[in-house]
Parts: structure tokens; sequence; C-alpha cells
């Protein structure tokens, strides 16, 4: 069995293990749809949590992803910064976390 070296002869990590650890989160404080970044946040390896109340998510031009309180979603690779949030039912101001590498 052939072992995969994870580092390069200079020290540094191989391609596919580089990369900081992103954590966001962003609590509503109204019922319009709000953008989880304002500028560009490439990143892989994304977990997304709602919780306390549902949200709903999407893009800019319309948010109809339900995800329930407590409940994630996975994506491989995305750009955070195209991602919208809403409250799923009005007046329930929800949190969204969001943890990934970046890219």
């Amino acid at each position: 069995m052939m072992s995969q070296e994870l580092f390069d002869v200079s020290g540094r990590p191989k391609s596919g293990y580089g990369g900081r650890i992103y954590h966001g989160h962003d609590t509503a404080s109204s019922d319009d749809a709000r953008r989880f970044e304002t500028s560009e946040k490439k990143l892989r390896d994304v977990i997304i949590r709602a919780e306390d109340f549902g949200q709903v998510l999407g893009d800019e031009s319309g948010q109809d992803f339900p995800l329930e309180a407590g409940e994630w979603l996975g994506f491989t690779q995305v750009d955070v910064s195209t991602l919208y949030f809403r409250n799923r039912s009005a007046g329930e101001n929800g949190t969204v976390r969001i943890i990934g590498v970046e890219d």
C-alpha cells in the first residue's frame, strides 16, 4: 500500500489541503432577503446551517429553497456572496451559519 504525502518538499500542503477555514453567520433583522457576503468569497466543502428559525435560500432574483431550524445543507464549491436568505415565516428572525474552506 502506497502512502500519500500531504506536504511538498518545501513543507507546504499539497493541492487539496490548503486554504483557510471560513466561518460566518448572519441573523435576519427583517423579513427582507439578505445577501450573506457583500463581496466575492469562494469556498469549498461548505456546510450551511439554519438556527433558531427556518430560512429560505436562493439568489438575488428569488429565494425558494427552505431550510428548517436545525437543518443543514452542503455544497462542494460555492461563492457565498451569491447566496441570499430570508425568513421562512414573517417576524421569525433566524440565524444562518456557514463554514467552509477558502479557495
